[in-house]
């Protein structure tokens, strides 16, 4: 049988702050450029109007807090919440070259004690960062409890396809071909090969959508992107 596989928050800090300078290079490299098109998505999803703070858990380099604000009627504000500190300064450094200083805001934080006051948001994005916290029970009550009622959820995740041709080529690319092409360009021995550990050690969309069902939200939806390979779910608060 296989370890479990360690989630400790210093340990998963630790690695995405080694890959921070390379991490939005081998996302785009490594997904083929559909994760902009996944983080486009989530983003549509949420309904923005131009009016709402938008709370971006996991916020990583601050792709969807940008394309928050990009998108047309995006949120007035948005507050991004991560805890790896290298993550964070790349992030400020491309929220000020976008002179979105003024409308986006970055806080260091545990996804499952966030600093942020109850029921003051009125949306949230999580985008690739659930699996990588090791209480999700906690995080998406934290979740809930920082949402306003009526406040809209949409959460992005990597699965294991079901369809049988998808799943082969799928499993081979992500546990053989992924984490050598991510270990050559990011110099991180670990990094990459821990992406495909953490999707399968992960709850199954059904699984993860009656867990926000459990926490609270309610009109849950799990919608299956690119054959599977990831998950939009979607939930108000």
């Amino acid at each position: 049988m296989a370890a479990p596989l360690s989630k400790d928050a210093r340990q998963i800090a630790g690695m995405f702050d080694a890959i921070a300078p390379r991490y939005d290079l081998l996302n785009q490299w490594l997904s083929a450029g559909f994760d902009r098109r996944w983080r486009r998505r989530a983003v549509r999803s949420l309904a923005l109007t131009g009016r709402e703070t938008l709370l971006d858990l996991c916020t990583g380099t601050a792709d969807v807090a940008l394309a928050a604000r990009r998108t047309a009627g995006g949120a007035r504000r948005v507050v991004g919440v991560d805890f790896a500190a290298a993550m964070l300064e790349v992030a400020r450094e491309k929220i000020d070259q976008a002179g979105e200083r003024a409308s986006i805001a970055l806080l260091r934080g545990d996804a499952t004690r966030l600093p942020i006051e109850g029921a003051s948001v009125d949306a949230l994005s999580v985008a690739f960062g659930v699996r990588n916290v090791d209480d999700a029970v906690a995080a998406c009550r934290e979740m809930c409890r920082v949402l306003r009622p009526g406040g809209r959820l949409a959460i992005l995740e990597f699965a294991i396809p079901k369809l049988a041709a998808v799943r082969g080529a799928y499993l081979f690319y992500f546990t053989r071909v992924l984490p050598r092409l991510g270990k050559l360009v990011s110099h991180h021995s670990t990094a990459y090969a821990y992406l495909p550990a953490s999707v399968g050690a992960f709850q199954t969309p059904d699984e993860f959508a009656r867990l926000l069902r459990d926490v609270g939200f309610v009109d849950v939806s799990a919608t299956r992107l690119t054959f599977g390979i990831v998950y939009l779910y979607t939930a108000t608060n």
